[in-house]
Parts: C-alpha cells; sequence; structure tokens
C-alpha cells in the first residue's frame, strides 16, 4: 500500500486502542499513542532508502516489529530513569507495544495486495497475501484512509468522557501513593 493506504489501516486498529483508552480517562495517552503509531506507520518502507536491504524483506517481518518496539523503549529510556519500577515497566511496555504496533499495522496492510508479506523471514520464506488490490491502486489507498479516520472518530465520539480528567501519569502517581480525592462538603 501506498501512505495514505498504511495511515488508514493504523488508524482503524488503533482506534480500538484509543477507544480503551479514552474510555478509562487517559485521554492525553489515547491520542499521543495514536499520533506515535501515526508516525511508525511508514517506518518499514525505510528499506527503499537503503540500497543493500530489499524491500519487503527484513523490513517487512514480526522480527523487525519487535526491534521497532525495543527502539522506541530505547528513545524512552531517559525519561523513565529515576521512576518506580512499576512506572518504568508500565513506560517502558507502552513504548515497546506502540513500536510493534506500528509495524503490524503496516505489515496487514501490505498483506492485502498481490505482493504480500513475509512475515517471518529468514526462518521460513512463506509469502501471505490476500490478493485484494494493487498497492498503485489509489481509490483503495484513500478509501482505507477515509475509513480509518471514520473508525477512529467514531472510537473518539463514543470514547471522549463528558467532563475532564486527569491523565494516566497524574492517576497512576495518586494512586502509587495513595493520596485520595477529598470530598468537598
Amino acid at each position: 500500500m501506498f501512505p495514505p493506504g498504511h495511515y488508514g489501516m493504523a488508524l482503524a486498529l488503533y482506534a480500538v486502542v484509543g477507544y480503551l483508552l479514552l474510555a478509562r480517562g487517559y485521554d492525553r495517552d489515547a491520542l499521543s499513542g495514536g499520533g506515535i503509531v501515526l508516525a511508525y506507520a511508514l517506518f518499514p518502507d525505510v528499506d527503499g532508502q537503503i540500497e543493500f536491504v530489499v524491500h519487503r524483506g527484513v523490513t517487512h517481518t514480526l522480527w523487525f516489529a519487535l526491534a521497532v518496539g525495543l527502539f522506541c523503549v530505547a528513545v524512552v529510556a531517559t525519561s523513565l530513569w529515576g521512576r518506580s519500577r512499576r512506572e518504568a515497566a508500565l513506560g517502558a511496555t507502552w513504548a515497546f507495544s506502540l513500536g510493534s504496533f506500528s509495524v503490524v499495522s503496516h505489515l496487514l496492510a501490505d498483506l492485502l495486495n498481490p505482493w504480500g508479506v513475509m512475515p517471518l523471514y529468514p526462518l521460513t520464506p512463506a509469502l501471505y497475501s490476500l490478493g485484494l488490490v494493487r498497492a498503485t491502486n489509489d481509490a483503495a489507498n484513500y478509501a482505507l484512509f477515509a475509513f480509518g479516520v471514520l473508525v477512529a472518530a467514531t472510537a473518539w465520539a463514543l470514547g471522549r468522557p463528558t467532563g475532564p480528567r486527569r491523565s494516566l501519569p497524574v492517576r497512576a502517581y495518586r494512586r502509587l501513593r495513595g493520596r485520595k480525592r477529598i470530598a468537598e462538603n
């Protein structure tokens, strides 16, 4: 698929996660997570910029998804330093999940066209493809993008809280410290 198709697939898949976060009151985390997923949605296509790497080779595998997840953990590692083990583990898990999720959404979008993907390469050269549309089909790319936007907007509308809520870090801090909200008389 071309970029619009990859963005649409990433939006459609992340909408489920975003909805669950929004419904639980983690607004900022839902939005920032969606931004990260979109930012990394085209990352597997970096192989087109490197001469000695074959397109849809190693960068279109589950191993690369794991590597990108670990890369995302390394990126946020300094911000996790000095936090409690639980906060650091949650932050690292979230970063890993977002990075890996981005690559997996890319692979699923590429699964739609005849060229397919080899997700377990080099362990097995098995090619998986649904062969529904060609990657160069502009109508399919923009239709997938529109679908992703529609699903994400629906998730936002259904999961959006009616009033202001605290972000995940503030809620986690209060829970870890045992602070409860004082009831007003």
